[in-house]
């Protein structure tokens, strides 16, 4: 029985080693099991990661959001994903107000989209090359009024282009440098008192002539050397050389309104059947700006021209070469912050001087007080000086003066509303109006029953809205 015992006891142990070297076998496996689904989920998570990364594009940011009723810099992380290697980012904003306003004449109320827009935009490395490819479309959005066809896809600063160590260059529609040098000095962009109602604006009435947005353009931006920068844009105009024709040859081709002049206000006729065009369009148009921002002070320069302008309903015929200079400075204070701008339009060729109402000098002023609380008080004065004379008035006092003040609340980066109230004063043949710049409804000078101006009345607005950016 002993051999036989101990014949047992060796096979009990043979089977408890089997099966511990069997238990251990399976633990191992288990973990490198463990292991590898660790791997696939890390993977995962560097994958989300990525796609949540912000697209790095060859387009400027939206406006700082303190002080300014211009678009807050909005979180867009989010909204921010990666096709065919792309990042891709959507983004938008919509300001809405209801205002109160009389033009001398008229009071009125009305609820007025501002400005608001939606777009997308990519960015995607070009392999070992050092570039990217970039786009943007960019589409005005109506939010409370009825869309049109200048919403459509598009309507807004949209291109293709190349982003490398030499900057960006583009090619599509864009703001010229000329409007986007001074842009971040109007805290009241697109509201009752945008300095459009003065600034860079030609003749009165809505006519930013020189706050653009200029199509079939080719533009750069360059990178910052030693907190230097400048930006370039050149477009062709698109438009045959014979504009004393007008009626014929003034359209650019591929657009329904004249190059150069703003849709809907005077100047501008829709082509509705006809291919009249004798107020504003031009040939080709140049634009440059020069930047210098070292900690609290930004100091531009920048000038524009428009070639072969054509003003008929002003002398006759006669085209001539309009061009806009101007400087500015913004100083930082920390919780102030305090800017200036000079402009001054000139106008070239054979104008008798009595009609030329588009060469004067213009002034702005603005102040941001941060009160605390996510409060901010804004205040801004434009001046626009005497021209040599006009269409309509001759030599007639034109010059006018805008004050706006306001008050804003900031909820966070993205939400905020605002108050502001904004007058205009006018000399006897000055016929501006409140909100040029991209307010939903500008408040313009008022017109007779033979739609011709009703000048030098003193126009006024307030204004309460809300803005939402993503």
């Amino acid at each position: 029985m002993k051999p036989t015992r101990i014949a047992l006891a060796c096979a009990l142990a043979i089977a408890a080693s089997s099966a511990s070297a069997a238990d251990s076998q399976e633990v191992q496996l288990l973990k490198q099991q463990m292991q590898a689904m660790q791997e696939q989920m890390q993977a995962m998570q560097n994958r989300l990661n990525t796609m949540a990364t912000p697209a790095t594009t060859g387009v400027a940011s939206p406006p700082a959001s303190v002080g300014s009723v211009a678009p807050p810099s909005a979180d867009t992380s989010k909204l921010t994903t990666n096709i065919g290697g792309a990042a891709v980012t959507l983004y938008g904003f919509a300001d809405v107000s209801a205002d109160q306003t009389r033009d001398g004449v008229h009071s009125g109320s009305q609820v007025s989209s501002n400005l608001s827009y939606l777009g997308v935009r990519a960015n995607k490395p070009l392999g070992a090359t050092g570039l990217s490819a970039i786009a943007q479309f960019e589409t005005l959005v109506n939010v409370s009024g009825t869309p049109t066809d200048t919403g459509g896809l598009g309507s807004r600063n949209s291109y293709v282009g190349l982003q490398g160590g030499f900057g960006k260059i583009m090619l599509g529609k864009t703001d010229t440098p000329y409007k986007r040098a001074t842009a971040g000095m109007d805290p009241f962009a697109s509201s009752v008192g945008d300095y459009n109602t003065i600034m860079g604006n030609t003749g009165g009435d809505l006519r930013a002539e020189f706050d653009a947005r200029i199509p079939h353009s080719i533009f750069y931006d360059s990178p910052k050397f030693g907190g230097l920068s400048v930006n370039l844009l050149f477009s062709p105009g698109q438009k045959y050389d014979n504009l004393a024709n007008s009626d014929k040859y003034a359209f650019a081709q591929g657009e329904k309104i004249c190059s150069g002049a703003t849709p809907g206000s005077s100047g501008s006729l829709p082509d509705a059947g006809s291919t009249l065009c004798n107020d504003g369009a031009f040939t080709s148009a140049g634009s440059i700006a020069v930047t210098y921002e070292n900690g609290p002070l930004l100091a531009t320069a920048s000038y524009e021209r428009h070639n072969a302008v054509d003003r008929t309903s002003d002398n006759g015929g006669v085209t001539s070469k309009e061009s806009a200079g101007k400087i500015g400075a913004t100083w930082n204070f920390g919780s102030n912050r305090l800017s200036g701008i000079y402009e001054k339009f000139y106008r070239r060729g054979s104008i008798d001087p009595a009609f030329n109402e588009r060469a004067r000098s213009g002034y702005y002023l603005s102040d941001v007080q941060d009160l605390g609380y996510n409060l901010d008080l804004m205040a801004a004065w434009a001046h626009a000086g005497q021209t040599p004379g006009g269409p309509d008035f001759g030599t007639v006092d034109d010059k006018a003066n805008m004050y706006a003040l306001g008050l804003k609340y900031r909820f966070d980066k993205q939400a905020s509303v605002y108050l502001v109230g904004a007058l205009l004063k006018q000399g006897a043949g000055a016929h501006y109006a409140l909100g040029a710049g991209g307010h939903g409804t500008a408040i313009a000078s008022p017109r007779n029953d033979n739609g011709d101006n009703i000048p030098g009345q003193s126009i006024k607005a307030i204004s309460a809205g809300v803005q939402y950016a993503f």
